[in-house]
């Protein structure tokens, strides 16, 4: 639906305001730290994410086991400075503000990063790629990286990582319900209509109560739905970039008649992060469950399953694909291929010392350990070497926090750190789950299928500030009059919805982003990563 059109910017938008606040002391970091020996070592400043997840026992961001072990083995110290995830660009624009930014910056958010190249706070990486050669070798068999790295005065400024080829999110269906019903799995969206009707007033579950659901959209799940019409605000038609009004129309009339036979829960919207649908889904209540994101496919196809079969043991889940609309045929979104996660600060006053300390990081050996720990104490090697855990709680508090020190690593360049690394493939239940994940990943592989937006938000174009402006104002009341369109009954339509859409759009100034987008495109067609380089990237790395 077109209301989660430009997420991206909302955060562009938080990162682009710089605080001018320059009193605030930022202990243990800026640029200048970088200067100076450790041990005979040069030392670097880098931030990392401080998410709340770490034991007191094991220390703070700053010190605790792996930065230890990560000084006592990099050929360079690191001084690591904090920075909660939910604060990351204001937190950092303060300190880039008051001159005191690390050396290193590792943040995800597409738009903090462009604002900090605009402001010329970014240093160029090509004079020092030398240094980093695990890097080298990664933009040799990705050259992809070194497209979407580089900024417009033609120099590369960001390094990232290659992700897993996987399904941002896919259906879950129970198929023990359609074979109760004996229906067959659905392959259209009316099918599916037809499907989730069944599940609602059949009693699938067999108690004689109607205490069931078709599905969810509540929080980010009604993207999902959006997707299987192709609904995500731009469509690439003819050479230019239009907003897809009628994929939005097709996605609200599909949503409503859901809301209006009761196939969903009529107070969605009270359930502001899912929590309740995801509950409803593991109490064996949703014929088709929508999850917002997977991030954990073990969670999804082992945990989630042996929790459902707790209250319904016969209970069977697949994963189902996306089923083909009036607009066309769409995979899910993905697992963004190419993550763009570090910058350089231009004021890093040893470049070399900071590539090199990238480059130990990057190195496959060290990801290992600070993803799974060290070999006889947290992990012994099984068949083929993969680490197999000795004792999951002590992972737990000890490892399994640590990965954001390796946030720009490719996880794909080491098998034994891959998804599939953590299914057990003697146990039935973990290979099932394994199957399942597989299944999900082949969706991907239709060639009919297209890409359900214009790119993956990480590769939007960033707005400048006052665009992000009209975007985000417009965007909110696009939200409620869609919104409207799905609860306001018979009166308001969903085609009225989407008139009413389209003039608060053209209202609102719409028509200056539609030309920016414009004049974006045309300037970096040759070079944009675009959906259909997305599906072509995933594709191969599946094949």
């Amino acid at each position: 639906m077109s209301v989660q059109t430009f997420k991206w910017s909302k955060r562009v938008w938080s990162s682009a305001v710089m605080v001018l606040v320059l009193t605030v002391g930022v202990a243990g970091c800026g640029s200048s730290k970088g200067e100076g020996q450790s041990a005979g070592k040069p030392v670097i400043t880098v931030s990392n994410y401080d998410r709340g997840n770490i034991p007191a026992a094991e220390g703070t961001v700053e010190e605790n086991r792996w930065t230890k072990w990560i000084n006592e083995n990099s050929p360079v110290a690191a001084k690591f400075v904090p920075v909660l995830r939910s604060e990351s660009t204001q937190k950092l624009n303060v300190m880039f503000a008051s001159g005191s930014a690390p050396d290193i910056v590792n943040d995800y958010d597409t738009g903090f990063r462009d604002s900090l190249y605009q402001q010329k706070q970014l240093l160029p990486l090509d004079d020092y790629l030398q240094y980093a050669p695990e890097y080298e070798k990664l933009l040799e068999a990705y050259p992809q990286l070194r497209n979407v790295g580089t900024k417009s005065d033609g120099k590369l400024y960001e390094i990232g990582k290659i992700n897993e080829p996987h399904l941002q999110s896919v259906a879950f269906i129970r198929v023990d319900w359609l074979k109760k019903l004996n229906l067959e799995m659905p392959t259209t969206t009316e099918e599916l209509y037809t499907v989730l009707k069944a599940f609602v007033e059949q009693d699938p579950d067999g108690n004689g109560q109607k205490d069931t659901y078709g599905t969810n959209i509540s929080y980010t799940s009604g993207g999902m739905v959006d997707s299987m019409f192709g609904s995500n605000g731009w469509l690439l038609e003819d050479d230019q970039i239009v907003r897809s009004w009628d994929n939005t129309l097709e996605a609200l009339k599909f949503k409503k008649r859901l809301f209006e036979e009761g196939l969903i829960d009529r107070d969605y919207l009270a359930d502001k992060n899912g929590s309740k649908a995801k509950q409803d889904y593991l109490n064996g209540k949703v014929g088709v469950f929508l999850p917002p994101q997977i991030n954990n496919w073990f969670e999804s196809t082992v945990t989630d399953i042996k929790t459902i079969r707790r209250v319904m043991p016969d209970a069977e889940i697949a994963p189902l694909q996306q089923p083909r609309s009036p607009m066309g045929l769409f995979t899910h979104h993905v697992t963004n291929p190419l993550q763009m996660t570090t910058v350089l600060n231009a004021g890093t006053k040893d470049p070399k010392a900071a590539m090199e300390y990238l480059n130990f990081m990057m190195q496959p050996e060290t990801a290992l350990i600070l993803r799974k720990g060290l070999e006889g104490e947290h992990w012994n090697k099984g068949e083929g070497d993969a680490p197999v855990v000795i004792d999951p709680d002590k992972n737990v508090k000890e490892v399994d926090w640590a990965a954001d020190y390796t946030m720009f690593y490719s996880l794909p360049q080491n098998p034994h750190l891959t998804s599939v690394a953590a299914f057990n493939l003697e146990d039935p239940d973990q290979k099932a789950g394994l199957d399942m994940m597989n299944t999900a990943d082949q969706f991907l592989l239709d060639p009919e299928a297209q890409y359900p937006a214009l790119t993956h938000y990480e590769h939007m174009p960033v707005l400048p500030s006052d665009l992000v402006v009209i975007n985000t104002n417009v965007n909110k009341e696009l939200s409620d009059i869609y919104v409207k369109g799905i609860i306001g009954g018979p009166s308001y339509t969903a085609e009225q919805a989407v008139t009413d859409a389209k003039a608060a759009w053209e209202r609102s100034g719409g028509k200056q982003i539609e030309e920016y987008m414009n004049s974006w495109y045309q300037e970096n067609k040759d070079t944009a990563f675009l959906g259909a380089d997305v599906l072509e990237m995933v594709r191969s790395q599946l094949k």
